[in-house]
C-alpha cells in the first residue's frame, strides 16, 4: 500500500534531480566556456606582443572582396618601446611605393603625389588595428573562439574567431602561427560570415638581414612632417548622438594638408575604428555611400560643411552614425 501523497513526493524528487542536473549542466558549461576564452585570450595577447617585439620580414598579400590582391614585403624590427621600432613596406606591383617607420614617425614615399611624415607608432597599412590590443580588455564587448588548426604558407597556425555581442559590426578570424605566434592571415568576416577581405602571408623570413634593413631606413632623407594640430575647432559645433557600444573617441585634431584644413574626429573600440572629418571648404548638397571591401565612406552635409565619416564598419551602421550628427 503507497504512502498518502506518494506520486505527489516522487515528482517532486524527480523535479529536483533535473533541476540539480540542469544546474551541474550550466555551471559546467560555463566552467568549459571560461576556460575555452581564456585560451583563446592568451593566444591573442601573445599574437599582439610577437607582431611588436619580434624582428621579421613577410611577403603577404591583401585583398578586398571582388577586387584584384596586392602583394607586400615588410619587414620588421621589434623593440620594447615602439619609439625605437623601424620597419619598412614595400608594395611590389604598380608605382613604386614605399612606407617607412622610424623613430615614431611615419612616412610615406609615392612617385604619383607627394611625399609625407605623420607621427606614428606603426605603419596602418599592414595589420589591422584588431592585432594590436590588450585582449582582456575587450571581453565585454566581443566573444573570442578557438576554432582548432589549420595551415598556411606552409605553417601550422591556431585559428581564432573575434564575435561581436551586437551586430552592428564585423567579425575577425586570425590564423597566428605556432612557432612565433605572429598572425600570418587575417579574415575580415561580414554578418553573414562571408569573407570580405583579408591579409594572407605567403613567406616568413625570421632570417632576413636585419642590419642591412636598418642601415637603410637610418640613412634614409626623410620628408617634411605634417602640421596636425590637437585641436576640434571645426567640430565644436557637431557632437554624436549614437555610437555603437564600446567606442569612444581617442583623438581629435586639425590637419592642415596642401592647404586644405580638415577637422577630424578618430572613434575606436580596439578593433573598429571610425573618423568623423568636417572639411574647411563649402560643400554643395550631396549625399554618398562607397564601401571598398571592409571599409565604408559616408559623404553628407551639414550646416554648409561637407561631412565625411570613413570606417571599417558595415554600411548601416555608418549611415546610423551619421544619422545621428546633431547641431549643438
Amino acid at each position: 500500500m503507497k504512502l498518502p501523497h506518494y506520486n505527489f513526493l516522487l515528482h517532486c524528487i524527480k523535479q529536483s534531480e533535473n533541476i540539480i542536473f540542469a544546474l551541474f549542466f550550466a555551471f559546467f558549461s560555463a566552467s568549459i566556456y571560461a576556460d575555452e576564452t581564456n585560451d583563446a585570450l592568451a593566444l591573442l595577447n601573445k599574437m599582439n606582443h610577437a607582431a611588436q617585439t619580434q624582428d621579421y620580414r613577410i611577403h603577404f598579400l591583401s585583398q578586398d572582396k571582388d577586387r584584384y590582391a596586392t602583394t607586400f614585403e615588410y619587414s620588421h624590427l621589434g623593440a620594447t618601446s615602439k619609439d625605437a621600432v623601424n620597419a619598412c613596406l614595400r608594395y611590389l606591383e604598380g608605382p613604386d611605393k614605399e612606407i617607412i617607420l622610424h623613430n615614431g614617425i611615419t612616412s610615406y614615399f609615392q612617385p604619383d603625389s607627394p611625399s609625407f611624415s605623420i607621427t606614428s607608432s606603426r605603419i596602418i597599412e599592414v595589420f589591422p588595428d584588431v592585432i594590436y590590443n590588450n585582449f582582456n580588455d575587450l571581453k565585454d564587448i566581443y566573444d573570442f573562439i578557438i576554432l582548432g588548426k589549420a595551415r598556411t604558407a606552409n605553417r601550422s597556425a591556431q585559428l581564432v574567431k573575434i564575435i561581436a555581442k551586437e551586430k552592428d559590426r564585423y567579425s575577425y578570424v586570425i590564423w597566428i602561427d605556432d612557432e612565433t605566434y605572429l598572425p600570418i592571415r587575417v579574415d575580415l568576416l561580414d554578418q553573414n560570415n562571408d569573407i570580405i577581405s583579408q591579409l594572407k602571408v605567403i613567406q616568413l623570413d625570421e632570417k632576413f638581414d636585419k642590419k642591412q634593413i636598418d642601415n637603410y631606413i637610418n640613412n634614409r632623407t626623410y620628408p617634411i612632417l605634417l602640421s596636425i594640430e590637437k585641436q576640434n575647432n571645426g567640430l565644436d559645433q557637431w557632437r554624436l548622438a549614437w555610437l555603437p557600444q564600446g567606442f569612444k573617441e581617442i583623438a581629435a585634431y586639425n590637419l592642415n594638408f596642401y592647404s586644405s584644413d580638415i577637422a577630424t574626429r578618430l572613434y575606436s573600440d580596439g578593433v573598429f575604428s571610425f573618423t568623423v572629418n568636417i572639411s574647411s571648404e563649402q560643400a554643395k548638397p550631396s549625399n554618398q555611400i562607397i564601401q571598398q571591401g571592409g571599409r565604408t565612406i559616408y559623404s553628407t552635409n551639414l550646416g554648409h560643411k561637407n561631412i565625411i565619416i570613413i570606417g571599417n564598419l558595415p554600411r548601416d551602421t555608418v549611415e546610423r552614425i551619421a544619422q545621428n550628427i546633431i547641431q549643438k
